[in-house]
């Protein structure tokens, strides 16, 4: 457990294509189901202080109780993702780990305190995030969302369906509902 983020519950990958990337992680390392939402619009999104409009497909999946996190862009705009794969061509690398913390505030205040500065940031239905890096290793990047009710649900279901996964119906569109 980190001391300023809290505990790292996410690795996110920057993908390329999200349909090969869920049929080889499902199909050949068997972890899934995915649940894939599909061309997402953030309401509002910043790249570097700019605003930008964001368009990506986004799947999830868990390993225990370890989430990945695929994001493929689908608009043109300049972004972390796109940053990403100009410095990997390939995709299909690490490009964050993330923490889900009910204090959001107080943990990216804590992470500012100490160098890290906030490279991008943006509020989805389920509520705001943040990708910092620091300025000794910015190819290190973490990313806080807070943990409402909304998304600890979705999150709560993703991983309840990966315990005992058999490997029918890998890939499920859209986001579990919420329950509560």
């Amino acid at each position: 457990m980190s001391r300023i983020f809290g505990s790292i519950r996410q690795s996110g990958y920057v993908v390329r294509d999200i349909n090969e990337r869920m049929a080889f992680l499902s199909g050949t390392v068997g972890i899934g189901p995915w649940f894939v939402a599909r061309n997402v619009q953030l309401p509002m999104c910043t790249y570097r202080d700019r605003e930008i409009e964001l368009e990506m497909h986004v799947a999830l999946a868990n390993s225990g109780t370890h989430q990945i996190e695929l994001i493929q862009q689908v608009s043109p705009v300049g972004s972390i993702y796109t940053e990403w794969l100009d410095l990997y061509p390939s995709g299909n690398l690490l490009q964050h780990v993330s923490s889900w913390e009910e204090d959001f505030d107080g943990v990216v205040s804590r992470a500012q305190t100490v160098g890290w500065r906030i490279i991008q940031e943006g509020r989805s239905n389920y509520g705001p995030f943040a990708y910092l890096e620091h300025p000794d290793d910015p190819k290190m990047v973490f990313e806080v969302t807070l943990k409402g009710p909304e998304r600890a649900s979705i999150f709560e279901q993703v991983e309840a369906a990966a315990k005992g996964w058999d490997g029918t119906d890998p890939i499920r569109e859209g986001w579990p509902k919420y329950e509560g």
